[in-house]
């Protein structure tokens, strides 16, 4: 599920050195050429204006002219977005979203996003906190039955930030066997209960998606509802978001991009309560740019809250995130120092899918890059596209 289990993977193009880090490490990255699909005019205003133009600037050209190059060379099959602040440049799909059905990707192609769903996460748990209902900083035993002594130093907080010491359950021998069997959070939960801390928590940052299905437990317990049902009551509902969700098992085609190992092979089969609330969500360039937008307008919940998710708990240890700069991990996002602006982002791995959702700030440069492809260099392209966004439009405001 996700694009950083705390193991880097370094890919290399002409621009520069790539880095990614796969959940599954029986996945294989190969390469297939695909043709870029059809432009799109227009996507709706996050913000309340009707249209906003993308593809009719010099800015955006530049974009198009990149990636469509990638596309051309076999290096890409993808759906992109790229903006600066309100102001869309590109929102166009390269390549087949489904091989069989010969249907392109578009800027509506819906996407696996893997461990961007951590985000969305972490969102729930900010909302229910400004509801009063939990704190950040409160025992992960308020909330969990049965809860193991070496949890009870665990807080809520630690595990919104990969520092609670828990296990990675994705990385245990027998994960592999077990992606294709349906389970329950709580059964998922048993799988790690009782393997011991890897180090005191708070103490050092380690990547675990075991605190993120934790996190999504305390969501359903807290809430009443359930994971899926929050998230689309007060995030994606009230965000316009309607491109967004928990993916089933098999979505439909081609609204629903194919994942792909290389060209003709599909990956293994996964079921989608595997990963839960630490990777199973679908979304659409266009909804993670609404998404992103309502996030650097500082929406959905308090500047302070919103402040504490984009602010570094603990320094990565060397090589254990993707960019030499990253200055550590916030809540549900990776902090970045990038060509003099905080770069918030996050990748997300799954299954024939590699994504990176990622803006700047001040400039409010935001890159959005799903892809169905495993080839494709998704953390090197985004943050050339972010180059060429800022390089174009070097007066342009953020807000």
């Amino acid at each position: 599920m996700s694009g950083d289990g705390g193991r880097v993977r370094s890919l290399r193009r002409g621009h520069g050195a790539l880095c990614r880090a796969p959940l599954l490490a029986f996945l294989i990255a190969c390469v297939i050429a695909c043709a870029p699909g059809a432009p799109r005019s227009a996507v709706p205003s996050p913000t309340g204006a009707s249209t906003l133009t993308p593809t009719l600037t010099p800015a955006g050209a530049r974009l198009d002219a990149y990636l469509s190059g990638l596309a051309q060379a076999g290096d890409l099959r993808a759906s992109a977005l790229v903006a600066r602040g309100d102001a869309v440049l590109l929102s166009k799909g390269y390549g087949a979203a489904d091989e069989a059905s010969e249907a392109p990707n578009t800027a509506k192609t819906r996407f696996r996003i893997g461990s961007i769903t951590k985000q969305f996460t972490a969102m729930a748990i900010l909302i229910l906190q400004e509801q009063g209902k939990l704190r950040v900083e409160d025992s992960l035993c308020q909330y969990l039955s049965e809860c193991p002594q070496a949890w009870r130093d665990i807080t809520l907080r630690h595990l919104l930030t990969h520092t609670s010491g828990v296990p990675n359950y994705t990385n245990f021998p027998d994960f592999p066997a077990l992606i294709g069997t349906p389970v329950t959070l709580d059964q998922l939960i048993a799988r790690f209960r009782t393997q011991p801390l890897e180090f005191p928590p708070g103490a050092r940052w380690s990547y675990s998606n075991s605190g993120y299905i934790l996190l999504g437990s305390v969501i359903e317990r807290v809430s009443g509802q359930s994971y899926s049902a929050f998230l689309q009551d007060h995030i994606f509902a009230p965000l316009g978001m309607r491109d967004t969700g928990y993916d089933t098992n098999s979505p439909p085609s081609p609204q629903h991009a194919t994942g792909y190992l290389k060209a003709h092979v599909q990956p293994v089969y996964i079921d989608m309560s595997e990963v839960g609330p630490a990777g199973a969500l679908y979304s659409t360039v266009e909804d993670l740019y609404r998404w992103d937008r309502a996030l650097a307008q500082r929406r959905l919940v308090s500047a302070a809250a919103l402040n504490a998710m984009f602010t570094p708990a603990i320094s990565c240890p060397a090589g254990g995130c993707a960019l030499p700069s990253d200055q550590g991990y916030g809540y549900g996002w990776f902090i970045a120092a990038e060509s003099g602006q905080t770069l918030i982002y996050h990748l997300g791995h799954i299954d024939g899918f590699l994504t990176y959702n990622g803006f700047s700030e001040p400039d409010g440069v935001t890159v959005v890059l799903l892809s169905n492809l495993e080839t494709t260099a998704v953390l090197g392209d985004s943050l050339k596209l972010a180059e060429l966004a800022r390089s174009a439009l070097p007066t342009a405001s953020a807000r």
